[in-house]
């Protein structure tokens, strides 16, 4: 029973995460204070003590927070006092939910990828079942939201704002097609390290998703982690032969499939005109970060000062770490990030060589999203405190002796004169 309530409680606790601020229902800082709570609650009820690795991690944003308040003599309690609950929300889930995370977070992406797909070809088979959601259920779930996300939802799938389409896209559950995109690319990555196949049932089914969504950058993020996991992988002459094969059946794609090349497009014509007219392009939102982060290079501009509304920066989740902290900030962000990454694949025997492709795809994902300011993707950062090892460990001697020592109390010899415990060791 203790054991069902721990899975119980993880599922939930790795579901906030993945859902605050992502799913629209849970949109606002009220759900980030109660997660926060809640995951305290049980981290401390687990009797788990606080690393100092969280400790170093709050005290480098605090004393970025601190030179952004002296160097601009600006300061905005709710601001900073939201980004350390982002903080220590991501951390207390982590460390309370600790080595099954990944599978927790790979089957509740399948879980929601296969309830999207199911809603998503409903819609696509039968254009007035949109029509029916939009009349007769999201209603309903405006009411109980408590801050309106300008999408309709019934909390398991998004209605995408565009949905009188010929073909519709998929948001699963979060808050826009490429969002989706991005966490069913996490859960490929954990899946595929896991499981050392990319090509398995729920990688496959994340595929398919990530297919619906319609999302230009999921598209090139998939296109590059495939071509670098081949060259990491592979090591030989077929795989640099194979990457040109590849570029040209991507851009053969690109300029078959309408709306990539339209899309793309449209927002490159937006960039140029950005100086005339309210633009909300990725491009835009770069370039305004780009512009912020050669101001103030090295500690950034801060999270306090104010932009005026046509200078939307949140669309480019990767160049807005850069402007907010400079590049103090975006190095320490991004390499606890990837010795994360880098942790996990050791102890689970993969290329340590990976971590490097899911970062450059991260960083592709990130310049569409706003990502990284989010609990979810700083949890990513404290993952290398969690013992993912599984009951296999590497052998050698160390590893050998200490489940020699373990197991000594549990194995009775058959007598005195024969002791098997005592043969290994004396053979050792």
């Amino acid at each position: 029973m203790k054991t069902k309530e721990n899975k119980i409680l993880n599922y939930f606790l790795v579901y906030l995460l993945l859902g605050i601020p992502n799913i629209p229902i849970m949109l606002g800082n009220e759900f980030l204070v109660a997660g926060f709570v809640i995951s305290l609650i049980f981290f401390f009820v687990k009797f788990k003590k606080i690393d100092k690795v969280i400790v170093i991690y709050t005290l480098v944003f605090i004393f970025l927070f601190g030179l952004h308040v002296l160097a601009f003599n600006q300061f905005m309690l709710s601001i900073f006092t939201a980004y350390l609950l982002r903080i220590f929300f991501a951390y207390f889930v982590i460390k309370t939910v600790g080595k099954n995370i990944d599978v927790i977070i790979v089957n509740q992406i399948y879980f929601f990828s296969i309830i999207s797909l199911i809603v998503t070809g409903a819609i696509f088979a039968n254009p007035t079942v949109a029509e029916y959601i939009f009349s007769n259920i999201t209603p309903f779930f405006d009411k109980i939201t408590l801050f309106q996300p300008n999408r309709q939802h019934f909390i398991i799938y998004t209605m995408e704002l565009g949905w009188k389409v010929e073909i519709p896209r998929n948001s699963g559950p979060f808050w826009e097609p490429g969002g989706f995109g991005v966490f069913l690319f996490i859960a490929l990555i954990f899946n595929l390290v896991r499981n050392k196949i990319f090509f398995n049932k729920k990688n496959i089914i994340f595929l398919v998703a990530l297919a619906t969504t319609q999302s230009t950058t999921a598209y090139l993020a998939l296109f590059v982690f495939v071509a670098l996991y081949i060259l990491i992988k592979y090591k030989n002459i077929y795989s640099y032969l194979l990457i040109p094969v590849l570029i040209v059946i991507f851009l053969n794609i690109y300029s078959r499939v309408a709306f990539l090349e339209e899309k793309v497009d449209k927002m490159y014509n937006e960039s140029k005109n950005a100086k005339t007219e309210k633009i909300y392009s990725r491009l835009v939102s770069g370039q305004i970060n780009l512009d912020n982060f050669l101001s103030s290079p090295i500690f950034g501009i801060g999270r306090f000062i104010e932009v005026a509304d046509e200078e939307n920066t949140g669309n480019n989740g990767t160049t807005l770490v850069l402007a907010e902290f400079g590049i103090i900030g975006f190095l320490f962000y991004f390499i606890t990030m990837y010795y994360s990454f880098r942790v996990y694949c050791i102890r689970n025997n993969f290329n340590t060589l990976f971590p490097v492709v899911i970062i450059a795809s991260l960083f592709i994902l990130g310049y569409s999203q706003g990502l990284f300011q989010k609990p979810f993707f700083m949890g990513l950062c404290f993952m290398f405190l969690v013992n993912f090892e599984s009951d296999k460990k590497i052998l050698n001697r160390k590893n050998f002796q200490d489940f020699i020592n373990s197991k000594r109390k549990e194995v009775l010899p058959l007598n005195t004169a024969v002791n098997p415990v005592q043969r290994i060791e004396n053979n050792i």
